[in-house]
């Protein structure tokens, strides 16, 4: 049994990761909370049961806690995450994994010096049609893969978040930045693991468009991304991310290859395999809801089995980082208009 601490009791914590840790109560026990906003930590523990610590070192000098659920503002992952490894906590750290890249490798190397597991939650890695198009393509079954196209838009996190229009997304000070390291961090990281490449070099445009803060201001960070990547494999993709989709989660991605095209999340089924010869395959699951649904998944399952077994975790340190130096690239890109190579 895993006894975790929650850091950070909002959005994130109350939609995903306590629920998901309820659902495993054979392995894991939500055991307390900590937030640095008066009254929060308490209110949790109320609501789910548990311990409310009244500060993060309280929390890490309990031995009971095993392993800690990182859920804060992107800019205070390193900070956390460093100090809950050294004082012997396994962390899962939401995404992205850091603000920046020395950020990421702070991070790395405090779980290498600690023993300690450290693990992203990239959560859409566990989407079945994800997996399925992982699966296929290593099949071969669309030929070569030649290009790709995703999409992830939501309405924003406004929608989502505790706090509403003062939510830390919208803030360059607690997130560094917008969409494209909110929802486009999901993305950078899922075709990373499905095509099976690191990132070499992206053309990005990052603007803010629509969304205002209190003050009525459009707000400091982008709230629309679009990028072009080229990986090291020779693949070439489109990635959108957007803050801005009023319909809710639009979550569609294709794969080119040259004897096919892979739909997943189109109109009319979860997976879609078109071959050239005509051929049409439809793939579906018995517990895959409409796109615009949001799916607990088995990201906390995962890190808690990944301690329980002492294996490494399925989203590694390594992986984060790939994500950041990727989004490091889009805003430089952004910034002088032309491409900018992922910088190692």
């Amino acid at each position: 049994m895993v006894n975790v601490g929650i850091i950070g009791c909002g959005g994130i914590a109350s939609f995903r990761h306590i629920p998901a840790l309820k659902l495993i109560p054979e392995k894991a026990t939500v055991y307390g909370f900590f937030d640095g906003m008066a009254g929060r930590a308490e209110e949790y523990a109320q609501k789910y049961g548990g311990k409310a610590y009244a500060s993060l070192e309280e929390m890490l000098a309990d031995p009971a806690i095993d392993a800690v659920d990182v859920c804060t503002a992107t800019r205070s992952h390193c900070e956390l995450t460093v100090k809950a490894l050294e004082a012997g906590k396994h962390v899962l750290c939401e995404k992205p994994m850091a603000a920046s890249a020395a950020d990421a490798r702070a991070m790395i190397a405090a779980a290498g010096k600690s023993g300690k597991k450290l693990m992203i939650s990239h959560n859409q890695r566990f989407y079945e049609p994800h997996r399925k198009a992982k699966e296929l393509l290593e099949a071969g079954e669309i030929g070569s893969l030649i290009t790709f196209r995703t999409f992830l838009g939501i309405k924003g996190p406004e929608y989502s978040s505790a706090l509403g229009v003062n939510n830390m997304y919208f803030s360059r000070a607690l997130s560094g930045r917008g969409v494209m390291s909110d929802v486009g961090s999901h993305r950078i990281d899922l075709m990373h693991y499905i095509v099976g490449s690191r990132y070499k070099r992206v053309l990005s445009y990052t603007p803010t468009l629509a969304k205002r803060g209190p003050d009525g201001n459009l707000i400091g960070v982008d709230d629309n991304a679009m990028s072009i990547v080229e990986m090291e494999n020779g693949v070439v993709g489109l990635m959108v991310y957007s803050w801005t989709s009023m319909s809710g989660n639009d979550r569609m991605t294709q794969f080119f290859g040259t004897e096919g095209v892979i739909t997943l999340y189109g109109p009319d089924c979860a997976v879609k395999v078109e071959k050239k010869d005509g051929t049409v395959t439809k793939i579906d699951f018995a517990d895959n809801p409409h796109q615009d649904v949001t799916l607990l998944t088995h990201i906390d399952e995962s890190f808690i089995d990944c301690i329980e077994r002492d294996t490494a975790p399925f989203i590694t340190g390594e992986d984060g980082l790939e994500v950041v130096l990727c989004i490091d690239a889009m805003e430089q890109s952004n910034l002088t208009g032309g491409w900018a190579e992922v910088a190692r």
